[in-house]
């Protein structure tokens, strides 16, 4: 089981590991809050955890980056809610993804409040490729606009495309891309993803998180198993 924990108070150095607490606690703080470091600090380019430190971890881990921007932070999990799994790091930054659908950020920008979309979403129900729908609708809501928010609402298409591999922490994934077009009258889009040609899971996509934002890249580098 890939462990899920407090991370802010652990990246941000709030509280020494006690006795009582997990040892995977000790194990990783410092070595993780090193490789944060680098990963978040540095001027220019993606620093990524090798499979190597991360299988050390043994914790669930993404890495993500806003289009147009040159840094790629990383985040581990700290809840667990009926299938939704909030990311954080210790600039108090989180996305929340339903298996690697992003349903919610917060510190980023304009914050994705909550995202739904049709039941057969393959982004949250592992599907493989050729079985993905042909036509999905997705809502995304924000802040704003009285007391439910601003609601986006959105019809797409996926278009299945070549397959290839994609490199994520030092392992290979044979993937599909696929690419999803959604319009509605006032605003258009496309999410990217590149899906396991057998599972389906996304383990790297573009997706739209706001007309106000830039698109996330989204690299999932170690998925959380319960």
């Amino acid at each position: 089981m890939k462990y899920l924990f407090p991370l802010l108070v652990l990246l941000m150095g709030c509280s020494s590991a006690s006795k009582d607490e997990p040892s995977v606690f000790k194990a990783i703080s410092e070595p993780l809050k090193a490789t944060q470091d680098e990963a978040e600090d540095a001027p220019t380019g993606k620093q990524t955890p090798t499979r190597a430190q991360i299988t050390e971890f043994n914790v669930a881990m993404i890495q993500f980056n806003l289009e147009g921007e040159d840094i790629y932070p990383i985040m581990l999990p700290t809840h667990v809610n009926r299938g939704y799994v909030i990311y954080g790091n210790k600039f108090r930054q989180s996305i929340t993804l339903r298996e690697s659908q992003i349903t919610g950020t917060r510190g980023l920008g304009t914050d994705l409040v909550s995202a739904t979309s049709s039941e057969n979403d393959p982004l949250k129900r592992l599907t493989p490729p050729q079985q993905w729908p042909q036509r999905m609708t997705r809502e995304y809501r924000f802040g704003g606009g009285g007391p439910s928010g601003r609601i986006e609402s959105y019809t797409c298409a996926f278009s299945l495309g070549e397959t290839s591999s994609i490199t994520l922490a030092g392992t290979s994934f044979a993937v599909m891309k696929i690419e999803e077009d959604c319009g509605s009258a006032e605003n258009a889009f496309q999410n990217v993803y590149f899906a396991d040609v057998k599972t389906g899971r996304v383990w790297q996509s573009r997706q739209y998180i706001g007309a106000a934002m830039p698109m996330l890249n989204l690299d999932i580098l170690e998925p959380l198993t319960q």
